[in-house]
């Protein structure tokens, strides 16, 4: 090892530019595998530090296995934990989140208790630090007045999924209970009791048990991590035909075939540990602003986006091994032998025809769905069998990794066509170049290739739904309301709450509403115009009501109920209210209601005329799309920076062969068009390949489905692709001028 070290030291001045990269390269890829495994952690944490309210939330899919978890113990009493069972209907809301609500109640004195969280009595709450931070900055909105009397304080953060969760632990008593027991047969989530607190969360990680989820994020961390790859491996095996001519340089003065190798690998060991030192600091410095970043609408708590030590002695330990297997491996065929020095550039092995065919059998999977039948038989099949998301999801994976399996024969297929169709010299030597090397070239930009398909095809799914949640619109009866309108409806009112309302400073108006047994809401026609974006017909009169249903779909023309129609022993027990335009009227109107409910037990709705206006789409679905955009962001520029590390090494390689053209008479010029056709050609045919599958295969996936959904991408997306084979073509160009250096007569003298 002395002997490799002292000869790294001697010679390594000529292969500073390589390490160089090679360090640079790692770094790069070590920043992104930290930021990616901190993520993960914090989105395990998210879920752990929730698991313990799972046991009584039914919407869990870890609650079951909680609650079996829970065995009568002999002289205990049971914690009853209950999930927004106080108040059953949508006032547990802060302007369109929701408030997610906790309500526990010890049944003994020696009933178990959560650490560093008291049992709260009736009328004694906890606010999670983000509904904290809203109390505080809107004391006019009165929120802390829904959940109790007395404050005991800010939920512990073990407790608490996120420092933005909306969630409140609030204490009942015994005639709470009946009240869940009542509820539970209208449908609300019921309670659970609690016997030991270590059982209280064994149950399975949702995010393991949410399969959706445990899919997506495998699927993206194979997406992220392969160009980061290909990445490593292309910069580590930077130069391979300098490093032939001094390692055999190094035999002629009597080095052994094992010390030179040994000089091979203790070059990529250091590179390596350097560029994992590198990105190690600059992770440390950007983690802070990895605070910033939301899934599922909620920041991270900083303390769970971290890498354990374990993982980061897993991750570097990886990252080296590939490294030296790369290095190995772009070795392996050098000569080391005194006559090496001579050795002319080799061809690499041409890719065969058989690479496509797991790539031609997913496209015959989605070609067959396209047609009367494949479609038939899908929405035939899905209620009854797995098979068809099995046979989907084979064939997305299929597509997926058949264009990185098939990628090098159709680089070299695309660039004989380019060779056989072109009459320019410059293309023919480029195109050549391509097809002789096309499983190198191709290994370049592979990774743009996986992220750009998976991109498309997630990204053209999602803005379907997206347009089906704006059409849903139509079918949200509550969207016939005006804006700053609202309806409060409830059976436990007091008889003056209208006018106590009608006082409140951010109400305009207000009007009383009939509510009929099969929901639909009769509304005097004297006032219809003025709430809602309805009128009466002409020949209907003041006196006479118009009959909406607003839990129903949105309707042309409104019915019309005569007064003396009106059925008997009817009571208005429901308002239409006209709010100042404000974010905080909503709010202020919710906390009102709340504390002029007589009966808690009672149905009690507050519905925004606002909210009703705007499409709904789930915030994991929008989280996943913005993971999909900087998805492709980071896979882009670590495919541009893999494309402009390939070709620099290219040229370093190549450095005989273009002093060689030089000396032919070929220009600077024409050299820098050559080897930057050989880049664009592959990138951009790769990219636009790519992008097309994901994004036909999202049609025909969609269409399978529903016949009327159309696929539509934003301009981010667009922007983004565009953008980054921009970036790729300026940054090839960038150090073209290296060209000038590596082909003058100076430099080669001495090769």
């Amino acid at each position: 090892m002395s002997v490799s070290w002292l000869l790294i030291k001697k010679t390594s001045q000529r292969s500073i530019g390589r390490l160089g990269l090679m360090v640079s390269a790692i770094g790069l890829g070590t920043v992104i595998l930290l930021s990616f495994i901190s993520g993960i952690n914090g989105l395990l944490s998210r879920y752990e530090r929730g698991s313990w309210s799972s046991i009584a939330n039914p919407g869990q899919n870890a609650s079951e296995a909680a609650k079996k978890a829970q065995k009568p113990i002999n002289g205990v009493a049971p914690l009853r934990v209950g999930i927004n069972s106080a108040i059953i209907g949508n006032t547990s809301m802060w302007r369109d989140k929701s408030i997610f609500q906790i309500v526990m109640h010890a049944t003994g004195d020696n009933s178990p208790e959560f650490s560093d969280l008291k049992t709260p009595k009736k009328g004694e709450y906890y606010l999670s630090a983000g509904l904290e931070k809203v109390a505080r900055e809107h004391p006019d909105e009165n929120i802390k007045q829904r959940f109790g009397t007395t404050y005991l304080g800010t939920i512990p953060s073990k407790y608490s999924s996120s420092p933005d969760a909306l969630e409140v632990i609030k204490g009942a008593n015994d005639e709470d209970i009946k009240l869940w027991d009542e509820a539970k047969k209208a449908g609300a989530p019921s309670s659970a009791d609690i016997y030991s607190i270590d059982n209280s969360n064994k149950s399975q990680n949702e995010l393991f048990t949410n399969m959706f989820l445990l899919i997506m994020f495998t699927l993206g961390g194979t997406i992220l991590l392969f160009p980061i790859v290909m990445f490593i491996s292309v910069s580590t095996q930077l130069g391979s035909a300098q490093r032939e001519q001094r390692y055999a340089a190094l035999r002629l003065i009597g080095a052994t075939r094992k010390q030179v190798n040994s000089v091979s690998l203790l070059e990529s060991f250091i590179a390596t540990t350097v560029g994992i030192a590198i990105g190690s600091l600059v992770y440390l410095g950007i983690r802070p602003l990895l605070g910033n970043f939301e899934f599922d609408g909620a920041h991270f708590w900083i303390q769970d986006l971290t890498v354990s030590i374990p993982q980061y002695i897993i991750m570097s330990v990886l990252t080296i091994v590939l490294s030296l297997i790369a290095s190995w491996w772009g070795m392996r065929k050098i000569h080391t032998s005194p006559l090496g020095v001579a050795r002319r550039e080799k061809i690499n092995k041409k890719a065969r025809f058989w690479r496509v065919i797991p790539l031609a059998i997913g496209i015959g999977i989605f070609v067959w769905l396209s047609t009367p039948n494949g479609a038939s038989w899908i929405k035939n099949q899905s209620a009854s069998s797995m098979a068809p998301l099995l046979i989907i999801v084979g064939g997305v994976l299929l597509v997926m990794f058949g264009l990185i399996f098939a990628g090098a024969w159709l680089t070299g297929f695309i660039s004989r066509l380019f060779a056989l169709r072109t009459r320019n010299a410059i293309v023919l030597l480029s195109s050549r170049r391509i097809s002789g090397h096309s499983r190198k070239v191709f290994r370049s930009v592979s990774g743009l290739v996986l992220a750009l398909f998976a991109g498309s095809f997630y990204l053209a799914s999602v803005s379907s739904i997206s347009d089906l949640s704006v059409k849903s619109i139509q079918d949200n009866g509550y969207s016939q309301l005006k804006p700053d309108t609202a309806i409060v409806i409830s059976n436990a009112l007091g008889n003056n709450f209208s006018d106590k309302l009608a006082k409140q400073p951010y109400i305009k108006s207000i009007a009383k509403i009939y509510e009929l047994k099969n929901n639909s809401s009769l509304i005097p026609c004297n006032r219809l115009q003025e709430f809602t974006k309805h009128s009466c017909p002409n020949n209907a009169s003041s006196e006479d009501f118009a009959n909406i249903n607003f839990t129903g779909k949105v309707v042309d023309a409104v019915k019309i109920v005569k007064k003396d129609q009106l059925p008997k022993n009817i009571s208005a027990e429901s308002y239409l209210v006209f709010m100042t335009p404000s974010d905080s009227s909503i709010d202020k109107l919710r906390s009102f209601v709340i504390s002029e409910v007589e009966d808690k037990g009672s149905m009690t709705y507050v519905a925004d005329g606002n909210r009703a206006q705007k499409p709904i789409l789930s915030s994991i679905i929008s989280s996943f799309a913005a993971l999909t955009y900087i998805g492709i962001g980071i896979t882009s520029f670590v495919a541009v920076a893999s494309l402009i590390v390939s070709t620099v090494g290219g040229l370093i390689e190549r450095r005989k062969s273009l002093f060689t053209l030089r000396l032919g008479g070929m220009t600077i010029g024409q050299m820098k068009k050559v080897v930057l056709i050989e880049s664009v050609i592959p990138l951009v045919s790769t990219s636009i390949l790519a992008a097309g599958s994901g994004i036909w295969i999202a049609v025909v996936f969609l269409r399978t489905f529903s016949s009327s959904v159309r696929v539509s991408l934003s301009p981010l997306y667009f922007a983004i692709v565009i953008g980054s084979l921009v970036v790729a073509i300026i940054g090839i160009w960038v150090v073209l001028p290296i060209l000038r250096k590596i082909t003058d007569i100076e430099q080669n003298q001495t090769e």
